[in-house]
């Protein structure tokens, strides 16, 4: 699983990306709550930046979290690449069985991919520095 294409100073970079647009994307519901009216009522950032623009948006934060995935660690090993192999397993598993479990509770859920996609990424990477940081631990 030696799939890392990019060094790690584009760990930075991926990381700034989905902050950034995440806020970007975020701004519409976040104003909406602070004016206490239904979500969607008002599109303030989709107006003032567009709506090809603004659907440009949504997809940059999950590009940011690929960058930050196929980003090098520091020390890149054989044990690295095994700690992301077993990470990767627990998160297929873990993404399975949500599926499985939406499914059963109520077919008619429907989440878009750019959602999916970066929750599982963000999933992969939480296990993978927890497993991470407990290994350096001992």
């Amino acid at each position: 699983m030696n799939f890392q294409i990019f060094p790690n100073w584009f760990k930075k970079v991926g990381l700034t990306i989905f902050i950034l647009f995440s806020i970007l994307t975020a701004g519409d519901p976040i104003m909406d709550g602070l004016n206490l009216v239904a979500e969607g009522t008002h599109h303030y950032f989709r107006d003032l930046y567009g709506n090809k623009l603004y659907s440009v948006f949504y997809i940059l934060p999950t590009l940011g979290l690929l960058l930050y995935f196929f980003s090098k660690e520091k020390t890149e090993d054989d044990f690295i690449r095994l700690l992301r192999l077993q990470s990767y397993q627990i998160t297929v598993i873990i993404f399975l069985l949500v599926a499985v479990i939406t499914y059963i509770v109520n077919p008619k859920v429907q989440l878009s991919l750019d959602l999916w996609l970066s929750l599982f990424i963000m999933l992969h990477l939480i296990i993978f520095s927890i497993k991470k940081k407990s290994v350096l631990d001992l």
